[in-house]
């Protein structure tokens, strides 16, 4: 008899014990998808690179940099990097007590802008050239391959070398003075003409000073214009 009351009371007390226990909440895990791009997968220095970040799966997010600095403007990007090397972007998940889940890592290579290329009455820098040509052309260039355009020249100095002795003429524009041309005429062939405090403008309108270059003054009509000697 005991076990059959035993037996009888045993739904009781499972029914008890479960309205005793909290319900078990299930909670779904997130599935995030996350992608970060940028145009050039490279970022330049002293420029507002931008980037795209997309994120799916949440707004319970973070984004962080190490190598630079990111800032957003209009739900756009924008990565600013100060000296070569590497930068690193992590997108990461908020958890709770303030922790943080990485969900995704890119690596972008940082460099600087390649400086523009200077020619010399038409002759690349480093370059042999005719004295003739310098007179009659008459004007320094540069191209920066970076923007893919022309950079206008503001002024230049070129230093002329003789018997040791250095003397130096300036110019405020891209052309070379009446003094510079008739001083290059005099040249023997064989002078070096170095150019220094060469400025230029750059799209943005920041002027910016090129390193020293030089030409080879050659004699007229005896070596190829344009002909780059290696070493200078």
């Amino acid at each position: 008899m005991k076990h059959l009351l035993i037996i009888a009371l045993l739904p009781l007390f499972s029914l008890q014990l479960r309205a005793q226990q909290p319900d078990r909440i299930k909670v779904k895990k997130v599935k995030w998808e996350v992608s970060i791009t940028s145009p050039d997968s490279i970022f330049w220095i002293r420029q507002a690179n931008p980037v795209m970040i997309d994120v799916k799966g949440g707004t319970n997010y973070a984004v962080n940099i190490i190598g630079g600095t990111i800032s957003k403007k209009g739900g756009k990007y924008f990565v600013d990097v100060k000296e070569e090397g590497a930068a690193t972007i992590s997108v990461y998940e908020k958890m709770p007590d303030k922790k943080l889940r990485v969900l995704f890592t890119r690596l972008f290579p940082v460099k600087k802008i390649p400086c523009p290329q200077f020619f010399v009455c038409g002759v690349k820098a480093d370059s042999v050239i005719d004295k003739l040509q310098i007179i009659n052309d008459n004007v320094v260039t540069a191209y920066h391959p970076f923007y893919k355009a022309q950079m206008p020249v503001t002024g230049f100095d070129v230093v002329f070398a003789n018997g040791g002795k250095t003397d130096t003429l300036s110019s405020e524009n891209n052309h070379f003075t009446i003094d510079m041309r008739r001083r290059i005429y005099s040249l023997k062939a064989g002078t070096l003409l170095t150019f220094r405090n060469v400025y230029y403008v750059l799209p943005n309108g920041t002027m910016e000073k090129m390193k020293e270059f030089e030409v080879f003054i050659a004699e007229t009509n005896k070596y190829k214009v344009g002909y780059r000697v290696i070493g200078l």
